[in-house]
């Protein structure tokens, strides 16, 4: 989501782009934009079952969740709120979306930002509950069906940095596993949290780190200024750097090399995930 926005800070102009891609070869094709329309269109998500991409778009001024179709192209609203939505998330339940939900302030001069939670919905767009109770989240993972991985928005005013809780859903307990992070939380397979370590300006890093760890284990540098990663199911690790689509692998690169570049799309690339089998990749296109 934007973080720490409010209702009236405007998004940019961004679109999302699918394309096909071949892991043994890492050549891509047929790449088309999903969204192309002038306005906000981003945090791009696949279905669990690959079929659809869930994303974010601001069309009214608010944000709600979209999902678009990938057999037939179509595009449908699922949301339509009030309130501002954000990085639509399936659950495991096959029935719900975990989602950022940005309400109201809660009282005169609170910002908008402690009202940012992570909300079930349904997957016709219907408001459940809140998941927890813990404010100011900016971006979420479910590290399993019972664990969640909050990025804490940080407050500059305060000399705070964002920050990265895990919280148990049974216990309502949370513990801090790291601090000075970026936005992108996902889950390697073998259940350890990844995320971007930003202790070092200079160096943005991927580091994992799992409950009973004293401190994080560093993986890779990322490209610079980008904190925008994915696993494909062979241990790769994607990434992206301005109009280039990057990759590392453990034991096999030393740094991110570039795999395919997408100058005619004009812009710079953010925000790439991919569908559980790694043939399909969902990216953002900003700055156009």
């Amino acid at each position: 989501m934007c973080v720490g926005c409010s209702s009236t800070t405007p998004l940019p102009n961004t679109d999302i782009y699918i394309a096909d891609l071949d892991r043994s070869s890492m050549k891509v094709s047929n790449v088309r934009n999903i969204t192309q329309r002038t306005g906000y269109d981003n945090q791009p998500s696949f279905s669990p079952d690959g079929k659809g991409v869930y994303y974010v778009s601001d069309s009214t001024g608010v944000t709600d969740i979209y999902r678009y179709d990938l057999t037939s192209g179509a595009t449908r609203q699922v949301t339509e709120t009030n309130e501002q939505e954000f990085s639509p998330t399936p659950m495991n339940d096959g029935k719900s979306l975990s989602v950022v939900r940005v309400g109201k302030p809660l009282a005169d001069g609170d910002e908008y930002t402690e009202s940012q939670q992570v909300w079930r919905y349904d997957l016709g767009g219907r408001p459940i509950a809140p998941i927890l109770a813990t404010r100011r989240v900016g971006y979420h993972c479910w590290i399993d069906e019972g664990l969640i991985a909050l990025f804490i928005v940080g407050d500059e005013e305060k000399g705070l940095p964002p920050k990265l809780i895990a919280a148990d859903l049974a216990s309502r307990q949370t513990i801090q596993l790291a601090s000075n992070i970026g936005r992108t939380l996902r889950v390697t397979a073998d259940g350890r949290l990844a995320f971007v370590d930003k202790s070092d300006s200079t160096r943005w890093k991927i580091a994992t780190i799992a409950q009973g760890e004293d401190a994080p284990t560093p993986l890779v540098d990322l490209p610079t200024g980008s904190e925008d990663f994915c696993f494909l199911p062979d241990g790769k690790i994607l990434s992206v750097s301005g109009s280039r689509l990057m990759f590392w692998k453990n034991g096999e690169t030393a740094t991110f090399i570039p795999f395919h570049t997408l100058t005619d799309l004009n812009g710079t690339l953010a925000r790439i995930t991919t569908n559980a089998e790694g043939t399909k990749i969902v990216f953002v296109v900003t700055g156009y």
